[in-house]
């Protein structure tokens, strides 16, 4: 059927616009942090969000029909100085400059930040964070054996309850807080903080009721002005919708898109974390959507364009990043990921109409946001994966496939009721939680296992800057077994000192940055009268993640067989080598590369490094306890992390050369090192136990286009997916894209501007990326068949 034309329309409309930056929200934030920054971070946070909602630029684009904006025009960031702002006044000048990530910025844009930021030193969340970490953590973070992501933006990584405002409207939160504030005995200090969190949740819902006034009295105004009548009748609609929503609950689907999008709005607007995720929307909207097709309220075609609307308006959104931000998550991701499918509370596949409607949106329009995925199950409907599959032929990284039969009991193992993990969904890239129940902290930041390893083989000591920042753990050995003890000891010491830095960012988010917005749509926050930020979640985790396992795990097959096992040269010898980038050692490099079995070819030796490390990494975070009361869980994902490394890392025993690339994804063989097919893939990385992944797997495979050209292989790809699943994989995603076209694309970008592939748990337009996370999409390993 294709795209409609108002879809169309609205497309063209958001990617002509160039990505750019507003000073807007800093100065109202601004003010607005003098006026009231005697109150107490709650009152003051929401009468923060209360000014920008009641100042803000409203704008609708020609035929939207949903209303709600977060800057003066699409892709425009917004600057969030309250996070941090160093980094801002040092880039200002840059930010057109960049590599990737590029932004436009008005002179007039640049006096306006120079003249706000600096009354912001000392009372942002970085330097108020800076003052607190230990120097050896600061050191680590410097020399990236681990980034710190959240140390500079806010924390998001989120799917809140959104049907709780559909459904019954915000006056119900405001009369709840009343209510329970009107219950309190004020007789100790715990009180008074739930007395202002109270408070605090009546502002920000009674200022987003207010802004909803304001678009519908906008869009009156537009219509008036409007001298189509069929538009006009659109405008007129939409001041009506915004004049009751979301106040009230939802009567339409129309309104219920309309609710969504104010509480998806207001998140990004109260805080610039990433990751704010719709859950599963075709769950939650399939009433609304049900209900007024049988009333004869609604056709398909006109719920289709709607969804086309509300996908489109996705991509209005954009985040400003700092330079290591914008290589760590290039392309301008914001990751909302929306999955559809999976079981409901009874065990049931639970995939409906709404589901397969927004597959075909996703499909046909072939863009970045949002972030698409579905949940497969042992009962899944072969024509729900043949449709899923179509999406995946479509060649944007669309959509990721996650397995209920292993996330479901992992969940539980979490602590998650039966009817909470049955329903869980996904945050950001392969984060796993249940909607509107958890605090998962997934932004904590990432380590690279292989710097870990380069500073096990000089005792602890960066090579590439001579800073000893690890821990001492032998200059030499006589035995693969002793090296390999060290290690984990050197890497235990950095899980502890990565758990201690995301503490240390967690406390002071928690006390200077609540979000008493969010909170209204997380379960036992309103009950409890505590923020989000400080607690108030029913799940409490913090979640790391770690990079380049297939790295370590091909580098410790090389030290236990060449070096150990074989010695085909000395240790001493390999760390001269490795330092010096393996210059007049280029056939042992071969041979480490060629001669020796690598992770992702199904063999059992190699493969157990990497089971074993992420054993490792979970039992040694798991025990570890977070200021929010909950625990540690680890991740295998890398987002674009990988890229970053590169430059901070020397040559490796992999046979890897320095400024050479990292293993992608997370679980993902090295690029290029997988030689025997997808099937040899699947096998190895099942051997990883994903049940102790609680924070995700993540699992990139490359097809060439030519393998889904056929009804045939379409049916091998789900025969793929369900035979990995089988095996207790985790999730899986591809790209179906040619080396050829990539190439073709960095020849001539301006041709290829509406390219998009996957990079991690994320789609983004291929041309927009650096240069290097090009060349790790182009490396990878091109499967041509299923074998």
């Amino acid at each position: 059927m294709g795209i409609s034309k108002r879809g169309q329309s609205l497309k063209d409309q958001v990617v002509s616009f160039t990505p750019s930056i507003s000073a807007e929200r800093a100065e109202i934030v601004t003010r607005s942090y003098k006026k009231y920054g005697h109150e107490d971070p709650l009152i003051l946070r929401a009468r923060a969000l209360e000014d920008i909602l009641d100042n803000k630029t409203l704008y609708i684009l020609e035929k939207d029909l949903l209303a709600g904006n977060q800057a003066p025009r699409p892709r425009c960031a917004e600057v969030f100085p309250e996070f941090s702002t160093r980094w801002i006044l040092k880039e200002l000048n840059d930010f057109e400059k960049r590599d990737s990530d590029i932004f436009t910025i008005d002179e007039d844009v640049k006096r306006r930040l120079r003249d706000i930021l600096p009354w912001w030193e000392g009372r942002c969340v970085q330097d108020r964070v800076l003052q607190l970490l230990p120097q050896k953590i600061e050191s680590a973070n410097r020399d990236l054996v681990f980034i710190l992501t959240s140390l500079s933006s806010g924390v998001g990584h989120i799917a809140v309850d959104y049907e709780r405002c559909i459904r019954y409207g915000l006056r119900r939160i405001i009369d709840d807080s009343s209510r329970l504030e009107a219950a309190l005995i004020m007789d100790s200090q715990e009180a008074i903080e739930r007395r202002n969190f109270f408070r605090a949740v009546r502002i920000v819902c009674e200022a987003l009721i207010r802004f909803a006034r304001r678009c519908s009295s906008y869009a009156r105004k537009r219509a008036a002005e409007e001298t189509d009548p069929e538009r006009q009748k659109e405008l007129s609609g939409i001041a009506e919708i915004c004049s009751r929503i979301p106040e009230e609950p939802a009567r339409t689907f129309h309104e219920a898109l309309q609710s969504f999008w104010f509480v998806h709005l207001v998140l990004q607007i109260e805080s610039n974390g990433h990751s704010i995720s719709p859950g599963r929307f075709d769950q939650y909207m399939y009433p609304w959507y049900r209900r007024d097709l049988d009333a004869g309220l609604l056709t398909r075609d006109r719920g289709k364009e709607l969804l086309e609307n509300l996908w489109i308006k996705m991509n209005e959104l954009i985040k400003l990043r700092d330079l290591r931000g914008s290589k760590a998550f290039g392309g301008y991701p914001l990751f909302q990921n929306i999955i559809v499918g999976g079981v409901d509370e009874y065990g049931r596949d639970a995939s409906n109409e709404l589901s397969f409607l927004c597959m075909e949106v996703t499909r046909e329009l072939k863009l970045p946001q949002p972030s698409f995925s579905v949940r497969w199950h042992a009962g899944t409907p072969r024509r729900f994966m043949t449709e899923a599959a179509s999406v995946v032929k479509g060649g944007f990284g669309m959509p990721a496939f996650f397995n209920d039969e292993v996330i479901i009991p992992m969940m539980l193992d979490m602590g998650y009721s039966f009817d909470e993990a049955r329903n869980y969904t996904e945050v950001g890239c392969v984060e796993p939680q249940t909607a509107g129940t958890t605090e998962g902290y997934y932004p904590s930041g990432f380590m690279n296992l292989s710097k870990v390893l380069e500073l096990t083989l000089n005792n602890g000591t960066n090579p590439l800057t001579g800073n000893r920042i690890g821990v001492q753990t032998g200059e030499d050995f006589d035995n693969f077994a002793d090296f390999y003890e060290a290690y984990l000891t050197q890497l235990g010491y950095f899980c502890d000192l990565m758990a201690d830095a995301i503490n240390c960012i967690d406390s002071v988010q928690g006390r200077y940055v609540p979000t008493p917005f969010c909170s209204c749509f997380v379960d036992d926050c309103l009950e409890s009268g505590t923020d989000v930020r400080r607690g108030g979640a029913r799940y409490n985790f913090s979640s790391p993640n770690v990079v380049a396992l297939a790295n370590v795990a091909d580098a410790l097959m090389v030290l236990k067989e060449a070096v150990f096992k074989e010695k085909k040269v000395s240790y001493g010898s390999l760390r001269k080598i490795l330092r010096d980038n393996y210059d007049g050692n280029e056939v042992l490099r071969q041979r480490f590369l060629k001669d020796y079995p690598k992770y992702g070819n199904d063999n059992d030796e190699v493969d157990s490094f990497a089971r074993d490390i992420a054993l490792f990494l979970d039992k040694r975070f798991r025990r570890r306890k977070n200021v929010r009361g909950g625990c540690f869980y680890v991740g295998l994902q890398s987002i674009s992390a990988h890229a970053l490394f590169v430059n901070s890392l020397g040559a490796t025993p992999d046979g890897r050369k320095m400024e050479m690339l990292l293993a992608d994804g997370g679980c993902s063989p090295a690029q290029g090192r997988d030689r025997l097919g997808p099937t040899a893939i699947a096998c190895s990385v099942a051997k990883i136990d994903h049940f102790k992944v609680p924070n995700g797997t993540l699992l990139n495979i490359k097809l060439n286009p030519s393998l889904l050209e056929t009804t045939e292989g379409i049916q091998h790809l789900i025969t793929l997916i369900e035979s990995y699943f089988t095996m207790k994989g985790q999730h899986v995603q591809f790209n179906v894209v040619s080396a050829d076209v990539l190439r073709a694309a960095q020849k001539s970008p301006e041709e290829y501007g509406d390219l998009v592939v996957r990079v991690a748990g994320f789609s983004v337009y291929f041309v927009s990326i650096d240069r290097i996370l090009q060349e790790d999409i182009i490396q990878r390993t091109e499967q041509s068949s299923f074998g």
